[in-house]
């Protein structure tokens, strides 16, 4: 079964992600409210992908920030993936080393299945 990491996303949000990587992968889904807590998670457990909210929902940290800080550890092997429907943050996500993530406005959308379906099958 895959592990999927959860990032900074609101309550409204995170059950909407968590249902369509569970009802659509064989997948188990951890949450993380606070991108700080993410580092330590990745210190702790070996994930398949990260998929990371553009702002913390919970404190306002940018995933961008994140993605960053996560890139300078080598220790850390891992896809991330950052949500946003900004292209400018996506281009600036993919060029700090995340892979292609998806637009909110897309989560249903059979191509953002298909994107996750590269890291999830």
């Amino acid at each position: 079964m895959k592990e999927v990491l959860v990032v900074g996303h609101c309550d409204l949000d995170h059950p909407r992600i968590a249902s369509l990587i569970e009802d659509n992968f064989s997948a188990k889904v951890t949450r993380a409210k606070l991108l700080k807590y993410t580092k330590y998670l990745l210190g702790k457990h070996k994930y398949d992908l990260v998929i990371i909210n553009r702002i913390g929902a919970f404190d306002q940290e940018s995933g961008i920030d994140l993605i960053n800080e996560i890139k300078k550890n080598s220790s850390y092997k891992v896809p991330l993936m950052l949500v946003t429907n900004h292209k400018d943050q996506m281009d600036l996500a993919v060029k700090s080393g995340a892979v292609l993530g998806y637009g909110k406005d897309k989560l249903y959308d059979k191509e953002t299945i298909k994107l996750l379906g590269k890291y999830l099958s």
